[in-house]
Parts: C-alpha cells; sequence; structure tokens
C-alpha cells in the first residue's frame, strides 16, 4: 500500500448567493476528477487532487490552482468565493489501486485498505464484506477479485 496524497478546499457561500449549488458535482475536467460538495451550512468543498509525492502533505499553490481552475470551468462564479481552507491528507493506494480486502498469507491478518480515491464511497460494502469474513471465515464471492493475496499469485506466475 502507497500514500497517494490529496488536496482539498473548503469555500463559503455567502447568503445572497444561495443555494449556489443544490447537489453534488462529479466530472472529469483536462483529464483529472473534480468533485463540488455543497454542504447545508454554506461551505463548498472541492476536491480532490491526486498525487505520487511519497509521504508529503504540503498544500501547494499548484494544487489549490489545479482545483480552482477545474471548479471554474464547471461553475464559472466559484472563483469569487472566500476560501476558507486549504488540506492534504493521504490515501491508501493498491498497485492496481482496487481494495485489499479480506485475508493475507500471514494467518489471522485481514485487510481493508487500498481504496485510493473511493475509500468513504466504499465504507459500507467493505464493512459487509469485512464481517462475511469475520462470521464465516469465507470471502464473499463478489470480493474474490480484491483479495490481497492477487500480488502473491502475480509474482509466482512464470513468464511463457
Amino acid at each position: 500500500v502507497r500514500p497517494v496524497k490529496g488536496q482539498v478546499l473548503r469555500l463559503t457561500v455567502p447568503k445572497r448567493y444561495a443555494p449556489f449549488l443544490s447537489r453534488t458535482v462529479r466530472a472529469v475536467v483536462r483529464g483529472g476528477h473534480v468533485y463540488l460538495v455543497p454542504r447545508l451550512n454554506g461551505e463548498l468543498v472541492v476536491g480532490a487532487t491526486s498525487e505520487e509525492l511519497g509521504w508529503d502533505t504540503t498544500v501547494t499553490a499548484g494544487g489549490v490552482y489545479e482545483l480552482l481552475r477545474d471548479a471554474h470551468e464547471l461553475v464559472p462564479g466559484i472563483t469569487e468565493l472566500p476560501l476558507t481552507e486549504t488540506r492534504a491528507g493521504l490515501r491508501p493506494g493498491s498497485p492496481d489501486n482496487a481494495p485489499l480486502l479480506g485475508p493475507t498469507g500471514l494467518d489471522g491478518l485481514l485487510l481493508a485498505t487500498g481504496h485510493h480515491r473511493n475509500g468513504v464511497l466504499l465504507t459500507p460494502v467493505t464493512g459487509d464484506v469485512m464481517a462475511h469474513v469475520l462470521t464465516t471465515g469465507a470471502l464473499p464471492d463478489e470480493a474474490r477479485p480484491f483479495t490481497p493475496r492477487r500480488f502473491a499469485a502475480a509474482r509466482t506466475e512464470q513468464p511463457v
């Protein structure tokens, strides 16, 4: 599992502009993913970058620019809103950016990680899968493609 940096912005929507957005907007702009999430408290979350920079959690001018530029492509008025917070964090990414779910090669060690950009979205199904593994000892069929052992199998295969 490797760290994948993500930068996110929080803007404030002044009451005179409310409601600025009524629902979450997700899009691909210039090949990158961007989302705009309106909150009931008048906040607008803009995210997120995806950067392979190791353990660096520095908020950068480039990351802020990229997010505002792409958000502006979707909603031009967004660049007039007050910028109230910038933040950078790390997401766990697997070698293929798909989750690692279930037993490993070590007895008793189970993994539920590596969700990359989709950790929050996959929380309910991940919980269901892990509850099934913990109560039955078996990985559900629909989760088999996400076994951590898929990488061990790839290492042991010999080229033809």
